[in-house]
C-alpha cells in the first residue's frame, strides 16, 4: 500500500467526518457504556459493531482516511473512569478494528487509510491543570497503543494550547522511536471565534510551534465552520510552508427544541472546501461536529 503522505503529494485527501456526530445518531443509553457515561472511547469494546457501521459508512461514502474512536484515550482522561491503565490497550483496540474495516474495501485499487486522532483532553498545561511532563507521557502511551494498532497516520487534532502541542508531538516521536516506526504525524489546531486558540494563541504563533517540529501538514478543525476559519486557512495558504488540512464544523452550533443542531448543508460546505483547495491550496479536507456520512 501507499505511504499516506505520498498520496497526499499526488492528490487531495478526503478525510470522514464528525465520530461523535455519529454516536449521537445511535441514541444508545447507559448501559451500552458499561456504566463510563458518555465515553466513546470505551464503545469499542461495548458497542464494536455500531463502531464498524460507523467506519463502514465513511468508506462507502468514499472516505480516504477515517479517524478511530480514539480522541480522548489518553491516561488523563481515562482515569476519570477508572481506566487510565486500559490506555494502551483501547488504543490498540481502536485501531485494530477500525484496520478491520478498511481491510473490507482492499482489491478496488483504491489507497484507504486509518488515523488515530490525539485530542487535548481535558487538562491544558499553560492554564496551569496538568505539569508538562505529565501531559508528554500521557501522549507518549497513547501513541504507543495506535502505532501497535497498525495506523497509517496520527493526528493530533483540535489543539487549544502551544503546550499541548509540543507534548502531543514529542509524545508521538518517543512512541515512533520506541517502536522503530516512521508513522507521520499531522497537526490541526483549532481556532475559537474569537480568532485565537483558546488560551490566546494567534493562527501565525502556533504555526510558528509546529514547523519547528518538521510536520508536513498542518491544519485546522473544530469550534467553528468554514467562514470563521476563512481568515485563517487564507493565512495557512500564504505562509505555511508544508501541506494544509481543514475539517470544519458544520457551522456555528445552535439549540433547536432542546438539541444541538449544526445548520450548514452538506453542498454548502462542499462550496467552502472546494474555495479552499483552489484558492489556498488545501490538500486535506473532512468534516467535524455536525457532518456525518450521509
Amino acid at each position: 500500500m501507499a505511504h499516506i503522505l505520498d498520496v497526499l503529494n499526488d492528490r487531495v485527501l478526503l478525510g470522514d467526518g464528525g465520530f461523535g456526530t455519529c454516536v449521537q445518531d445511535l441514541n444508545l443509553d447507559e448501559k451500552h457504556f458499561h456504566g463510563h457515561e458518555n465515553l466513546y472511547n470505551y464503545l469499542v469494546r461495548s458497542k464494536p459493531d455500531s463502531i464498524r457501521g460507523i467506519h463502514r459508512g465513511f468508506f462507502e461514502a468514499g472516505a480516504d482516511v477515517v479517524i478511530g474512536p480514539t480522541f480522548g484515550s489518553t491516561p488523563g482522561v481515562l482515569e476519570e473512569f477508572g481506566l487510565s491503565d486500559h490506555t494502551f490497550d483501547l488504543n490498540k483496540e481502536a485501531m485494530e478494528l477500525l484496520r478491520e474495516v478498511a481491510d473490507e474495501f482492499k482489491g478496488d485499487g483504491r489507497d484507504r487509510f486509518i488515523a488515530g486522532p490525539v485530542g487535548p483532553g481535558t487538562k491544558l498545561p499553560s492554564l496551569g491543570h496538568i505539569d508538562y511532563d505529565t501531559l508528554e507521557d500521557d501522549y507518549t502511551c497513547q501513541c504507543a497503543g495506535l502505532i501497535a494498532g497498525g495506523v497509517d497516520v496520527i493526528l493530533v487534532v483540535t489543539c487549544q494550547d502551544p503546550l499541548q502541542i509540543k507534548a502531543a508531538l514529542n509524545g508521538a516521536k518517543r512512541a515512533c522511536a520506541d517502536a522503530g516506526t516512521d508513522t507521520p504525524v499531522l497537526v490541526m489546531v483549532t481556532m475559537e471565534t474569537t480568532g485565537t486558540m483558546l488560551v490566546g494563541t494567534e493562527i501565525a504563533a502556533a504555526a510558528a510551534v509546529v514547523q519547528a517540529y518538521d510536520v508536513p501538514l498542518m491544519g485546522l478543525n473544530c469550534a467553528t465552520g468554514p467562514v470563521e476559519m476563512a481568515q485563517h486557512v487564507a493565512w495557512l495558504g500564504e505562509h505555511w510552508p508544508g501541506k494544509i488540512g481543514i475539517w470544519p464544523n458544520a457551522g456555528l452550533p445552535e439549540l433547536v427544541k432542546g438539541k444541538t443542531h449544526y445548520p450548514l448543508l452538506p453542498e454548502e460546505l462542499v462550496e467552502w472546501q472546494e474555495r479552499f483547495i483552489d484558492e489556498n491550496g488545501v490538500g486535506f479536507i473532512g468534516g467535524c461536529c455536525g457532518t456525518n456520512a450521509t
